[in-house]
């Protein structure tokens, strides 16, 4: 059998780079020869704590590009070279929601990179020399778009998602909080969709210095200054729509401070603690609470703003590392002390 060099996660704060055993697709499936990946915010998040979604041993990468070198049964030989990125949600194309369209919202997917869904099953990621994966996965790199960008199409149609959750309307006044990868994108997005006045918060100078480059009008550091100051972009009245991309449970609460009566919030942010809310605040208001989780088919849809260069990921990419520096890098962004955006991993 032959082997391959992968990172693989063995529980919170311990990830290896090893030599495992290489995947062989099975029927319906195609072995990719990944080019680059991408760390997700979910993966840090993983790799501090552990859950159900990421039962060692497990591979990770859920964002990754590259080439198809090999093909299951049952699959033509014609994808054989083909430049692809991976749609990580492994829907089973039979429930109610997959009937309509929902694929996000299957209760029996699985999903690349995680132990999540149905039997818990394992699906390695994108973490490795090789991966395997199911053919209707598979989304086509069109012509001009890299294997760099095509590592950031998965969070970029996340993003995309987010940015036109909640009945968007140009011209609207915006407040993204977090500035993250994905606070980034999505305030591109959001000057691309033609929002008004784009305001964003965080903690971290240089990830707000980021937001600038990507189009915000207005940040602040709410470490610094009472998050309440924002509201003078909106002359006191309050934004349209808060888009929540931190995972602090205070800012729930923050948005219902800030958003405008009758305005609304989308929650991108994987919160995991609960959170105490007073109902009247919502129903007295008339805001309006959703929230916005992955995609289904926006991928494709994307690759058309990389190739008519109205998006920049550039400015958010702070490193490139090799495989065999992962188990470092996770170390480096799990602690306080990291000044990466986002990194690209070169598996070659």
């Amino acid at each position: 059998m032959d082997r391959m060099k992968a990172v693989v996660f063995h529980g919170p704060m311990d990830m290896r780079y090893e030599e495992v055993e290489k995947p062989v697709p099975k029927e319906g499936e195609v072995c990719i020869k990944v080019r680059f990946a991408s760390i997700c915010g979910s993966d840090i998040e993983e790799y501090k704590i552990g859950s159900d979604r990421a039962r060692p041993p497990l591979i990770f990468g859920h964002e990754f590009s590259g080439e198809v070198v090999e093909v299951g049964p049952g699959v033509s030989k014609e994808r054989i070279g083909q430049r692809v990125s991976v749609n990580p949600i492994l829907y089973c194309g039979k429930c109610y929601y997959c009937k309509k369209g929902l694929i996000n919202l299957c209760n029996y997917r699985r999903s690349v990179g995680r132990t999540l869904g149905i039997e818990k099953k394992r699906c390695d990621g994108g973490f490795a020399e090789y991966v395997c994966v199911p053919e209707f996965s598979l989304v086509p790199l069109k012509e001009g778009v890299t294997f760099e960008e095509g590592a950031l199409l998965e969070p970029l149609a996340v993003c995309y998602c987010a940015a036109k959750e909640g009945n968007f309307e140009k011209g609207e006044n915006v407040l993204v909080i977090g500035s993250g990868p994905i606070g980034l994108m999505i305030t591109q997005f959001l000057k691309i969709f033609g929002s008004g006045k784009v305001a964003v918060t965080d903690i971290v100078d240089f990830r707000l210095e980021a937001a600038m480059k990507c189009g915000a009008d207005y940040v602040l550091n709410v470490k610094n200054e009472p998050v309440e100051k924002a509201l003078e972009l909106t002359d006191n009245v309050g934004f349209d729509r808060i888009i929540v991309t931190a995972g602090a449970p205070n800012v729930i609460n923050d948005s219902i401070k800030l958003v405008r009566n009758g305005g609304s919030i989308v929650l991108v942010a994987m919160i995991r603690k609960v959170v105490e809310i007073n109902p009247i605040d919502i129903v007295g208001r008339k805001l309006t609470v959703y929230g916005s989780y992955m995609f289904t088919n926006e991928m494709h849809e994307v690759m058309d703003y990389l190739i008519n260069k109205k998006l920049n990921v550039g400015d958010i990419i702070t490193s490139v590392h090799s495989l065999s520096e992962v188990p470092d890098v996770f170390r480096r962004l799990a602690s306080e002390n990291s000044k990466d955006i986002k990194v690209l991993i070169k598996t070659d």
